[in-house]
């Protein structure tokens, strides 16, 4: 492959060790000494051994922010803020943070993996649908027609409901 021969199974590995402990491939690309994404991304299309390994890589990843974002929720540290006087004050801006941290985890893994940590939808239907017959079907529209007051000209039974006006109820 075309440029791997400059980078060494040595590096490949480092990357996709840092991948499957959640960090980013941007983040492990902008080190010094790393290759750039773009060439990453390279080997993944071009290499189908370690296009494998990084789909693993990225997997394990997704598992180890799944672990950081019990690890956020639980923590407590920063929520209670003491104040010259000694009070305790809750740290809103911590908590916050606290859930941005956790909502983008959440959304990222849905994104990356929308099989295993996306919202699951349930298409499957649970009433029935009946079935009318052509004859039932012409009768009944007839006589919807025959409401609607197209009776005359569809030849439809039923009698025309009149509209009421706008202002009356």
């Amino acid at each position: 492959m075309a440029g791997q021969s400059q980078w060494g199974q040595e590096t490949r590995d480092s990357i996709l060790d840092k991948l499957s402990t959640g960090k980013s491939l941007r983040e492990i690309c902008s080190a010094e000494g790393m290759p750039s994404e773009s060439l990453v991304r390279k080997w993944v299309m071009q290499d189908e051994d370690f296009g494998a390994q990084y789909a693993r890589a990225r997997e394990a990843g997704m598992e180890a922010l799944g672990d950081e974002i019990l690890q956020i929720a639980d923590s407590q540290e920063g929520d209670v803020l003491k104040t010259e006087d000694g009070r305790e004050v809750v740290n809103h801006d911590a908590i916050q943070r606290a859930r941005l941290r956790v909502d983008t985890r959440k959304w990222l893994m849905s994104k990356i993996a929308p099989k295993k940590y996306g919202d699951r939808l349930d298409l499957n239907h649970s009433g029935s649908i009946g079935t009318l017959s052509d004859d039932a079907l012409d009768a009944r529209l007839l006589k919807l027609l025959g409401k609607a007051g197209a009776a005359s000209a569809a030849g439809g039974e039923g009698e025309a409901v009149k509209a009421k006006p706008a202002g009356e109820v």
